[in-house]
Order: C-alpha cells, then sequence, then structure tokens
C-alpha cells in the first residue's frame, strides 16, 4: 500500500504539472504504441515470474535460464518492433510515431533485466525493499518529466519517462541486490517452466488486448483527442495494483494449507473491498472538482473517462486477486478460459457500440468487467472451493458503504461550488463517512486495518 500509494502520489504530482503544459494529442499519440508496448512486456515475462514464484524447488539454474532467455527475446522484440514501426505508424496515419518507437521501446530490454530480481524478491516477500526501489525509481522519472516538459521537450517527456523510469529502477535493483546470472542456460528448464507458464502467457496477452484495445480502436473510429482524453482518465484512477502483487507470493507460500489458505484469501477480498470501493468510488463523486482545480480547461473532458474508469476499476482490482487464487491452485487453464470469453464479449461490445459515441464505448467496456468478474467469481468457486455466495458477502457490504459514503460527498457539492474549497471538503467528508459507518457497523475489517498500521497484525 505504501509503495504504490507513494508512487501514485508521485505520478500524479508529475500528471499534473506536465498536462497542464503539454495537450491531449501528444498523450494520444504515445498511447497509440501502448499495445505494443505491453504485448512485448508479456512476451518478455512469458508467465515465468509466476512459474518461479509458484515454484518452491527453483534454484539458480532456472533462475539464470530465465535471466538469459528473456535477455534474448526482449532484443529480439525490440529489433522487431523496431522495424515494424512504418507500419505502425500508417495504421494510425502518424509518421512521427516511426522516431518514438525507437523511444518508448526501449523499456523492453530495460524491463528484461530486472525480471528475475523482481521475482526474488515477490518470492521472499521483501516488499519494503521493492517499495524503496520503485518510489525512488518514481521520483526521479517524474522530475527527470517535469523539468523536459518544462524545456519544451513536448511528446518526448511522455516517450521518455517511462524509458528512465525502468532504467532507474533497474539500476537500483542490480546495485542493491545479491544475485547475478550465472553463464548456464538449459533449454529444458524453459520448456519445464513453460508447461505451467503457457497458459497464463496466453490469457495474459489476451487480457492486454482487452485493457489496450481502445487505444487501436479509438484513434480509427475518433478524432485521436478522444484518445488522449481516455488515457489521461486511465492514469489517474488507476486502481490500487499492490494489494494483488502482493498475494500471489503470499498464497503460494501456503498453497498446501487448504483451509488456513482461504481464511487468508477471504481476509485478503474483504480488506481490499474496503479501500478501493471507497477509493474509485469517492473518484468518481470528486472527479468534476479534482479536474477543474488542478488542470487547466483542455483537460475538463476527461471527466466522464475518468468517472467511468473508477466505475470499471471496482471490478478489475477484485478480479486480479481472484486470477492469482486461481493460480496458486495450479489452474492457469481456467484463466486462460476466462480470458477468452473476456475478448469475446469485447469484441460484441465494440461492434454494437461503434456507431455511437467514444463515451458509449468506454461504458461498454465497463459492462464487460462486470460481467466478467462474475464469470471469475464462478471458476474461483469451482477450482478453490471458495462460494461464489461467500465472495459477495465478503465484498458487497464495502460497496453498500461505499455507495453511502458517495452520497454525503455529493451533498457537499450542493452547498459549495469553489473548486479549491469542494474537493478538500468533498475528501474529508467522504473518509469521515465512511470510516463512521464501518466503525458503526461493527466491521472488523476495520479493527484488523488500525492493528495492521500499527503493526500488530498481520494479514
Amino acid at each position: 500500500l505504501l509503495d504504490r500509494g507513494g508512487q501514485q502520489v508521485l505520478q500524479m504530482a508529475m500528471v499534473i504539472v506536465v498536462a497542464n503544459i503539454l495537450c491531449p494529442d501528444d498523450y494520444a499519440l504515445v498511447a497509440m504504441l501502448a499495445i505494443f508496448t505491453a504485448v512485448g512486456n508479456l512476451v518478455v515475462e512469458s508467465g515465468f515470474g509466476a512459474a518461479l514464484i509458484q515454484r518452491h524447488d527453483a534454484d539458480d539454474r532456472h533462475y539464470s535460464s530465465v535471466f538469459w532467455f528473456n535477455l534474448a527475446m526482449s532484443s529480439a522484440l525490440y529489433l522487431l518492433l523496431l522495424g515494424c514501426s512504418p507500419w505502425i505508424a500508417a495504421y494510425f496515419g502518424e509518421p512521427q510515431l516511426v522516431a518514438l518507437s525507437a523511444v518508448v521501446f526501449l523499456s523492453l530490454p530495460l524491463n528484461a533485466t530486472m525480471l528475475i530480481q523482481t521475482t526474488l524478491l515477490n518470492k521472499q516477500i521483501r516488499f519494503r525493499h521493492l517499495a524503496k526501489v520503485n518510489l525512488a525509481a518514481m521520483l526521479v522519472s517524474s522530475l527527470a518529466a517535469i523539468v523536459m516538459a518544462l524545456c519544451g521537450c513536448g511528446v518526448w517527456t511522455l516517450a521518455w519517462q517511462p524509458v528512465i523510469l525502468a532504467g532507474v529502477k533497474s539500476g537500483l535493483l542490480w546495485t542493491t541486490n545479491r544475485w547475478r546470472p550465472q553463464c548456464y542456460f538449459s533449454m529444458a528448464i524453459i520448456r519445464d517452466l513453460f508447461g505451467f507458464a503457457s497458459s497464463l502467457l496466453l490469457s495474459g496477452l489476451l487480457n492486454v488486448v482487452f485493457i489496450n484495445v481502445y487505444s487501436l480502436v479509438i484513434p480509427r473510429l475518433y478524432p485521436k483527442r478522444e484518445l488522449g482524453l481516455f488515457t489521461q482518465g486511465n492514469k489517474i484512477c488507476d486502481p490500487i495494483g499492490s494489494i494483488q502483487n502482493a498475494t500471489y507470493p503470499i498464497f503460494s507460500n501456503i498453497q498446501n494449507q487448504h483451509d488456513r489458505l482461504i481464511n487468508a484469501y477471504r481476509k485478503s477480498i474483504r480488506f481490499t473491498s474496503f479501500l478501493t470501493f471507497p477509493l474509485l468510488i469517492g473518484g468518481v463523486m470528486v472527479a468534476p472538482a479534482l479536474f477543474r482545480l488542478l488542470f487547466k480547461s483542455e483537460w475538463w473532458d476527461a471527466i466522464p473517462f475518468f468517472q467511468l474508469l473508477c466505475m470499471g476499476g471496482c471490478f478489475t482490482v477484485l478480479t486480479a486477486i481472484n486470477n492469482n487464487f486461481i493460480k496458486v491452485s495450479g489452474r492457469s487453464s481456467g484463466i486462460l478460459r476466462i480470458e477468452i470469453v473476456k475478448m469475446a464479449l469485447t469484441a460484441v461490445s465494440i461492434a454494437l457500440l461503434a456507431r455511437e459515441s467514444v463515451l458509449a464505448m468506454v461504458a461498454g467496456l465497463m459492462a464487460v468487467r462486470g460481467v466478467v468478474h462474475l464469470i471469475n467469481i464462478y471458476y474461483t468457486q469451482r477450482y478453490t472451493g471458495y462460494g461464489m455466495w461467500a465472495q459477495l458477502c465478503d465484498t458487497v457490504p464495502y460497496l453498500l458503504l461505499a455507495m453511502v459514503m458517495a452520497a454525503a460527498v455529493w451533498s457537499v457539492g450542493l452547498v459549495v461550488d469553489k473548486p479549491w474549497l469542494l474537493l478538500p471538503l468533498q475528501i474529508v467528508a467522504g473518509a469521515a463517512v465512511y470510516t463512521l459507518l464501518a466503525y458503526a457497523t461493527g466491521s472488523k475489517i476495520l479493527k484488523d486495518a488500525i492493528r495492521l498500521l500499527l503493526k500488530k497484525e498481520t494479514l
């Protein structure tokens, strides 16, 4: 939470400064390359990180083999994408993408160099170390982006920021970790690990396409400015992901203790719901004041995108934790089935709404996320025994509390209209009402959260 929260604060500060200098068209240009970068990173990782965490007998031979394989794959993919950049530019009708690709795709080999370092820290549950590295890297890259924007670098600011982030993070991991790869490579080990990772790779590819498909569709159907607004809304509402990142290695460590695993999972899903529902639903309510206070008027049209994406984020973060639980059970093929259904629903949604407004299309995407979450709950029940009714009982109460809180936040806007006063009042009112409601209803997770903060209890 500290890791993700700190990164969000730093990123938000960067976004506010940079967005008030650049324009939506600049963001749209880099967003057009997002799906290729995401797919490239996933192919490089190939599910090996999850496979190594899940496998208790992994040793230096496994780590070294995966390291050299990923490094070779990332270099080859960088050259391949660079060669394809003229075709990418032709598809979008943006010649500038050829030059931008040479910079943006540099993150592929840089990310490959830190895969094993990150995997080892996750497997060892050394989240404090990861948090320090992530926050330092985000701070450096954010400052660099602000300086570039102020110096008039324009769209190149957005191209270089993730590359600087990956470079600094990789450098810190290599200088603070003792692990080094051996001069060893075994294709047999790669094939063995890929047996578990293959389904994760395919499901991950489908998920990446699902998340980034609109960067392909929106510029073809609407003005590219709409993609810039969508991208900005997505950046700001990016849901809390550190909880689901942490749950997989923790669940893997107790995968053979079924009752303890179920109890840990239920507490994690309740804790996640307790935190994310008020944050995301609160984000929907404070969006107008937030944008009008912090961003120039050119960005105010991003408000409905931000609100829709916040609503969809409520499903996304829970789905991610469910996927971790299914992975721990060894049923990675189940995740692949879910992703296939997700892509089919997405294709139907796009086909039905292609002639409608861009907001209608984004709303369709959020509806698909809701349906997919229900399907995901079904598979969790089937593979782990954690029933659908039990999961709904663990999550819906916090959704109801968040909706009551939202009504209180909305009512503040009826009596205050100045953004500089409205936003802080809405935040304070929302936090106070939600906490009091949780206390009044005897929420055990509130007590657990307080003990957790005081380091008297672990999740």
